[in-house]
Order: structure tokens, then sequence, then C-alpha cells
């Protein structure tokens, strides 16, 4: 690759979209991540909502825990 005087121009969306990959490849844990990325930076271009998930959070059950609305979103996600 021939190496020009020219600077490089950085869009300045482009921190801000990789910061947002980053955190959704953290959350979905896709098992292909080169796929999961080609897949969701698609979406984009297209204009749609990439492939991500809501955060689950964590919830510690005692042996007679209540099925609440929150906890059966949280188990549904």
């Amino acid at each position: 690759m021939a190496q020009t005087d020219k600077p490089t121009c950085i869009p300045p969306e482009l921190p801000k979209m990789l910061k947002e990959f980053a955190k959704a490849a953290i959350r979905v844990q896709p098992q292909d991540l080169i796929q999961w990325a080609a897949d969701y930076f698609e979406a984009l271009s297209r204009g749609e909502t990439p492939p991500v998930r809501e955060r689950s959070e964590r919830v510690a059950l005692c042996n007679r825990a209540e099925l609440t609305p929150e906890l059966l979103k949280i188990l549904h996600s």
C-alpha cells in the first residue's frame, strides 16, 4: 500500500459508532463475531436496528421466589 502525504480524515461519528458496536458485542457475545459484526454493520447501513439484545440483569433467587413481571422479563430475555 502506497503511503501518501494526504492526512486521513476520520468521520466525527466513528468513535461513538465503534463504542456502541463494542458494547453490543459484549452484551450479545456472539459465537461467530465476524458474521455478527457483518450483520451489525449491514443493518446500520440499511438504517435498521442492529442485532442486539437488552442487557439481562442477574437476579438472586431464594427457594420460594415469586414470579414478578420484572423477573419474567429478565428470564425471557
